[in-house]
C-alpha cells in the first residue's frame, strides 16, 4: 500500500495538488455554511411557513402579566446585575405565535394555566412584517429585546426536565432559608447550571408523592425539580423556590394533572393548525389540506388520525392568529377526512400531521396560511365563553 501511494505521489503530483485544493475549498465552504447557520440573522415569521430549528433568541424571566385570551403576556427578564435595567426598564411584552408552544409541569399548557410570578424560559423571534400587536417600548429600549413573538414558553420544571437536568440537594438551612443544590444529569446549554443557592420559606410548596409535604421533607441527596419565582435580590440573579418536587411520583402526578387540563381545553376549543392548500371543486366544494400545530398531547393527534376511515370526519372552524374563533359551532363546516400524512422531522411549531378534509361549502377563512381549528368527530361542539369568542373585527 505504501509503495503504491509513493508511486502515485511521484507520478501524479500535480493531480493530487488539485485534489487537495478542491478538498480545502469544500471544507471552507462547508465551514462557512455552518457558521451562517449557527449565526443566522434574526428570523421574521412568514405566512404559512414554520421556522427553522435555528430561529429564535433565548430569554428567561418572571411572568408578570398575561392576556390569556389573546395569548399575550410580559416577563421581567432575569437580573444581570445592572441596577438601571432592573429598576427602570419596561417588562418584556410578548405575543405567542399561532404555532407557539407552551409547557407547564412537563405537559402542554395554555397561558391561563400558569400563575403570575412563575419563572419561565422562552425562545423568541422578531414580529411578522406589519404586526403591531406589541407596541414598541417607550423608555430604555436598549434593555427590551426586539424579539417579542414567542416560539416556546416553559416553566423551570418543564425546561430542565425536557433537557435531562435535575437538581441534587446538597444542604437545607431552614434558619437562613437557603437551599443549596447542584445540577445533575445532562447539563443545559442555557439557563441555570452547576451549584445554585435558592431562597425558600414557609410559602414554598413541597410536593411528595401525591400530596403536599412540609419543609422537613427536604433533605440532602434528594434529586428534585423546582419552580422558581422572584426574590429580593432578583437584580443579581437570585431566585426563590415556589415549588419543589422531591420524588419521581410527585413529578409524574404534576405532569398528568396538567396533561388532563390541556386535553379538556383542546377538546372544547379544537386543535389549532393552518391551511396548506385548497383543491377547488364545482359548486363551492373543495378539499382543504391542513397541518396541525405542534406541542399538543399525542393522544389528540391520534384521535385526528383515527378520523381517516369510513364514517370518520372532522369540522374546520376559521380562526385568527390568536387562535380565537367566532361561533365555531355555527361557523364551521364539516366533512370526511380523506387521508392523512405524517411528515418526518417536522420543524418547530409543526406536529408533522397533515390531513385532507372534503368540504361541501368552502369558507372565506379556508385560504393557505390562514388559521383553523380542527374538530375530530366526537369532540364537543359547544359555544365557547363570550370572552374568548371573536365578536367583531375589532376583536381580531
Amino acid at each position: 500500500m505504501s509503495t503504491f501511494l509513493a508511486t502515485t505521489r511521484s507520478n501524479d503530483a500535480n493531480s493530487n495538488k488539485r485534489v487537495v485544493r478542491v478538498i480545502a475549498l469544500l471544507l471552507v465552504i462547508i465551514a462557512g455554511l455552518t457558521s451562517l447557520r449557527s449565526a443566522e440573522p434574526d428570523y421574521v415569521p412568514k405566512l404559512g411557513e414554520f421556522p427553522p430549528v435555528t430561529a429564535g433568541e433565548y430569554f428567561a424571566g418572571e411572568l408578570v402579566a398575561i392576556d390569556h385570551v389573546n395569548r399575550r403576556g410580559a416577563l421581567r427578564l432575569d437580573g444581570d446585575g445592572v441596577d438601571d435595567r432592573y429598576h427602570h426598564a419596561e417588562s418584556h411584552r410578548f405575543a405567542m405565535l399561532p404555532y407557539g408552544m407552551i409547557r407547564y409541569h412537563g405537559a402542554p399548557a395554555e397561558l391561563r394555566d400558569i400563575p403570575i410570578g412563575t419563572h419561565l424560559h422562552g425562545k423568541f423571534v422578531l414580529p411578522p412584517d406589519g404586526d403591531q400587536s406589541i407596541p414598541p417600548t417607550k423608555r430604555t429600549p436598549k434593555y427590551v429585546p426586539k424579539q417579542n413573538h414567542a416560539l416556546l414558553l416553559e416553566d423551570d420544571f418543564s425546561f430542565y426536565l425536557r433537557q435531562g437536568q435535575s437538581w441534587r440537594v446538597e444542604a437545607v438551612d431552614p434558619v437562613k432559608g437557603r437551599l443549596k443544590v447542584t445540577a445533575t444529569g445532562q447539563s443545559v446549554a442555557v439557563g441555570l447550571k452547576g451549584e445554585q443557592n435558592f431562597d425558600f420559606d414557609g410559602s414554598t410548596r413541597v410536593w411528595k408523592g401525591r400530596q403536599i409535604g412540609g419543609l422537613n421533607d427536604l433533605a440532602p441527596e434528594q434529586v428534585v425539580q423546582v419552580n422558581l419565582t422572584w426574590a429580593p435580590d432578583w437584580k443579581n440573579g437570585q431566585f426563590h423556590v415556589a415549588d419543589v418536587w422531591i420524588d419521581q411520583e410527585s413529578r409524574e402526578v404534576a405532569s398528568e394533572v396538567q396533561r388532563q387540563i390541556h386535553i379538556r381545553h383542546q377538546r372544547h376549543r379544537w386543535l389549532a393548525g393552518w391551511v396548506d392548500h385548497v383543491e377547488h371543486q364545482a359548486a363551492g366544494k373543495g378539499i382543504v389540506t391542513v397541518t396541525l400545530f405542534g406541542g399538543m398531547d399525542n393522544s389528540l393527534y391520534d384521535l385526528a388520525r383515527a378520523q381517516a376511515k369510513p364514517g370518520g370526519g372532522a369540522a374546520l372552524a376559521a380562526g385568527e392568529p390568536t387562535l380565537r374563533t367566532w361561533w365555531q359551532e355555527h361557523d364551521s363546516k364539516s366533512g370526511p377526512v380523506l387521508d392523512f400524512k405524517d411528515i418526518p422531522n417536522p420543524p418547530p411549531g409543526s406536529s408533522g400531521l397533515q390531513l385532507r378534509v372534503q368540504i361541501d361549502e368552502l369558507l372565506e377563512g379556508y385560504r393557505p396560511g390562514r388559521i383553523i381549528r380542527f374538530r375530530p368527530n366526537g369532540f364537543p361542539s359547544v359555544k365557547l365563553p363570550p370572552e374568548e369568542r371573536v365578536k367583531s373585527l375589532d376583536d381580531r
